[in-house]
């Protein structure tokens, strides 16, 4: 596999090549292909800190909770309180727990309480799709209190601790009880209506139950070709509902969630990723950096009911670039010893790679096509 001739090979430590891609857009996602990754993290706080101080943008949303995303914020902003309970209970997937993400809060952290503005947030649904508690639990100040006993109550028999463990216990009830979550959700949405926050949180809450319904349909043995993921259009509808305050807004999230294109979840099943959403609403005004690495090891997850959010993580090695990807073409060019960015604007349109990496395999992806750009290290680390 070659890069097509129009891809402009960059620097990563010129930070020009940085705001050549950005541009004038006011909302641009850092991916990456796995969470976890220590070269990911760091990179991402460069390049956010960059956006940041230098170019005035003035959220950073993240891969995480919104409903618990506030919590972070707060301590951003300087509130009282250890580190390790922000950490704790205001991340989901344990992303408070890597050494990366303290160090870009702990600098956004310095940055506001220097006088710069800065704000953080989280994009995704409660519990990252294990438990709409997070967003209820702030609700109950928001709308009538009887309404969120009613969903909790209706939610509680497959609330768990990440979006692994919930679609089992859904998928136990009887249809008459997941109904009766769904009303409940539905009824709470309603009742937020009033007010701006509220029924965001509320609308995080009922995504998630409509969620396990979406993968009752895309587990089951004959799925349709084009599927529907209400988390990747929950974290759109976040990145829209930040943009709405006029701040510029860099999202941090999966590669596979930032994509202009659909998501290939298996062969012949795709969605509607967050970023195919946001590339229709905001057209170029959207801008997607995607991070990958040509070898090394990425993050394992195992589930495990005992473990904090129900999750182990672990360290698993690489494979080769698969033949056809953007790591195999990065290799083939001569450019697979240094930290690259490769400018694919030019390229659009053009055949060149088709999968990139996604954790421990490659996705099929016109690369070209759902990403602007694409930083490619020599090697990445769990």
């Amino acid at each position: 596999m070659t890069l097509p001739p129009a891809v402009r090979p960059r620097s990563v430590d010129d930070s020009a090549a940085l705001d050549e891609i950005v541009g004038d857009a006011p909302l641009v996602a850092i991916g990456e292909n796995n969470h976890g990754v220590r070269e990911f993290g760091e990179l991402r706080e460069r390049l956010v800190l960059h956006l940041v101080r230098e170019r005035g943008f003035g959220v950073v949303a993240m891969e995480s909770g919104f409903a618990e995303g506030a919590l972070v914020d707060a301590w951003v902003q300087g509130a009282d309180g250890a580190w390790d309970d922000v950490a704790r209970d205001g991340f989901t997937f344990r992303a408070g727990d890597h050494a990366e993400m303290r160090s870009l809060v702990h600098a956004l952290r310095s940055f506001a309480a220097g006088g710069g503005s800065v704000r953080v947030a989280g994009l995704d649904i409660p519990g990252s799709g294990g438990s709409p508690e997070p967003a209820l639990r702030r609700l109950r100040d928001l709308v009538p209190p009887e309404v969120v006993d009613r969903a909790l109550e209706a939610t509680a028999a497959y609330a768990s601790a990440n979006n692994g463990l919930a679609p089992g216990r859904w998928s136990g009830l009887s249809v008459a009880a997941q109904d009766a979550a769904t009303a409940a959700s539905a009824r709470l949405f309603l009742a937020a209506s009033g007010d701006d926050l509220a029924r965001h949180l509320a609308l995080g809450a009922l995504r998630l139950d409509e969620q396990l319904r979406e993968f009752a349909v895309l587990f089951a043995p004959d799925p349709p070709a084009r599927v529907v993921s209400s988390r990747d259009a929950y974290m759109a509808e976040t990145a829209r509902f930040l943009r709405a305050s006029g701040e510029k807004v860099v999202l941090l999230l999966h590669n596979g969630h930032a994509q202009r294109v659909p998501f290939a979840f298996m062969p012949g099943v795709s969605a509607p990723s967050a970023g195919t959403l946001l590339a229709e609403a905001y057209g170029e005004d959207y801008v997607v950096v995607g991070l990958t690495a040509v070898g090394g090891s990425t993050t394992g997850l195992a589930l495990d009911e005992t473990a904090r959010h129900g999750i182990v993580l672990s360290s698993e090695p690489l494979g080769e670039p698969a033949s056809g990807s953007v790591e195999e073409a990065v290799v083939d060019a001569g450019l697979g010893a240094e930290p690259v960015v490769l400018d694919l604007r030019p390229a659009r349109g053009a055949p060149g790679p088709t999968s990139i990496r996604h954790a421990t395999t490659h996705i099929p992806v016109d690369v070209a096509a759902g990403y602007d750009a694409v930083v490619c290290l020599p090697t990445q680390t769990r």
